[in-house]
């Protein structure tokens, strides 16, 4: 029969509660504990394991509890490309659970119209020529943006980065067919596709959802210092002004600024750094959490220059508690992005009616971290020095954003934003 054992510390205090007993309830059955933190949860396993015969109670899963078990599947169901992907969805680990949720999101409208009901096992539902036609389709899809309505006639193409995007999700559960144990497929289909080239800046790499509505922007609107300095002009909040300063000047992202405390800033009294560490993603259930950088190499400490660092006093570096956010919303909750980019949409509609901006731009808050990296490349500096300032995962990522920028130049990059920052307005060729 199985029993119940305390287990105390050395000062003689119990800790926790082993159920023992031996499989089968042979003497020579061998022997199986579990450890709970309190009695009534080791007794209640107890009888469990006592009325399954001296065995793990079905569904139980050691150190992790009842787990769910499904049900026995013909081979039909079982490898039909809906529920197979579903369940390689369910299984994953090591991603957000926004991810998975907008992973499920995906297939159910981009690919499950599809793949859905063709067999992972099957050349002829999945093969290069039904892979490549699946991506021309997509090439041709419309997809609206933020409050587009579904029929608005300016809805574009879906971008190449979407595109490769679903395209790596549909190959990543093909590959999990061909790495099975045994094999399900001898090949990825996949593979055999070419995908247009993307434009922006990377994907949901490690599970990571940063909390920037313009991560996935297709165009690209590299900004002057001098339309920088003109959508500054305009805004009408100080902490606005503050918040730009600093995007502007270390090239993060939304969702890192909004996590800054005064903690993050190191080495303040003589070469003062940002260190990146945290940033708001998204839960998976409509909130947020504060969580890491979207990848490794997005935990990084970034230096700033004299302006950015004027900026952060003035927020209150110095004075607030060291856990304090720099900025919040106006009831000191998380500051949202869509409440920022409003504000910037009408900073940058006055920067066109004043003419310190050109009618046709279209720049995004995102966009300042783009112009900070055109700023750093066209003062000389070289892609692996940006790529590490900004936190790409990949120098691929680097080059295929803003390789084309690189020109011959002799500024150093600190002197290029701060001379910007502070006023100087040097011109620097627009790209």
């Amino acid at each position: 029969m199985a029993s119940v054992h305390a287990r105390k510390n050395r000062a003689g205090i119990i800790t926790s509660y082993q159920v023992k007993w031996r499989e089968g309830g042979a003497r020579t059955g061998k022997g199986q504990s579990e450890t709970f933190e309190d009695i009534a949860a080791a007794e209640i396993f107890q009888a469990a394991v006592n009325a399954a015969g001296q065995q793990w109670p079905h569904g139980w899963m050691k150190g992790r509890g009842y787990v769910a078990v499904e049900p026995v599947l013909s081979d039909e169901a079982r490898f039909r490309f809906r529920g197979y992907a579903t369940r390689a969805i369910d299984r994953r680990t090591g991603i957000s659970p926004q991810y998975r949720k907008d992973c499920h999101r995906d297939l159910e409208k981009y690919i499950y119209p599809t793949f859905g009901d063709g067999d992972v096992r099957s050349a002829e539902h999945f093969s290069g020529e039904t892979v490549k036609e699946w991506v021309r389709v997509l090439e041709q899809t419309r997809v609206t943006r933020g409050a587009q309505l579904p029929n608005s006639p300016n809805r574009k193409l879906m971008s190449p980065k979407t595109i490769r995007n679903l395209h790596g999700l549909l190959s990543s559960i093909l590959q999990e067919a061909v790495t099975a144990e045994p094999p399900l497929r001898n090949r990825n289909p996949c593979e055999l596709t070419r995908l247009g080239r993307t434009d922006d800046d990377g994907g949901a790499d490690d599970g990571g959802v940063d909390d920037d509505s313009d991560e996935d922007e297709e165009d690209i609107c590299f900004l002057t210092p001098q339309e920088v300095a003109g959508i500054r002009e305009c805004m009408t909040r100080p902490g606005d002004q503050l918040l730009l300063d600093v995007k502007y000047g270390s090239g993060m992202r939304f969702g890192e600024i909004t996590a800054l405390a005064p903690k993050c800033i190191i080495d303040r009294a003589t070469k003062p750094k940002i260190r990146v560490r945290r940033a708001w993603k998204k839960n998976g259930k409509g909130g947020y959490f504060m969580g890491k950088p979207k990848s490794k190499l997005g935990r990084r400490s970034i230096r700033v220059s004299t302006t950015v660092m004027a900026a952060l006093v003035e927020l209150g570096l110095g004075t607030l508690d060291e856990s304090t956010l720099f900025w919040t919303g106006d009831k000191g909750q998380r500051l949202h992005a869509s409440t920022f980019n409003d504000r910037w949409h009408r900073a940058v509609r006055r920067a066109k009616a004043a003419g310190l901006l050109s009618a046709e731009r279209a720049p995004t808050p995102h966009d300042l971290r783009h112009s900070h990296a055109a700023a750093l490349i066209s003062a000389g500096h070289g892609l692996t020095y940006v790529q590490r300032r900004l936190g790409h995962e990949s120098i691929k990522t680097t080059s295929d954003l803003y390789g084309h920028l690189l020109p011959e130049a002799d500024d150093d990059a600190m002197e290029t934003i701060e001379a910007t920052l502070s006023g100087e307005r040097p011109r620097l060729r627009a790209v």
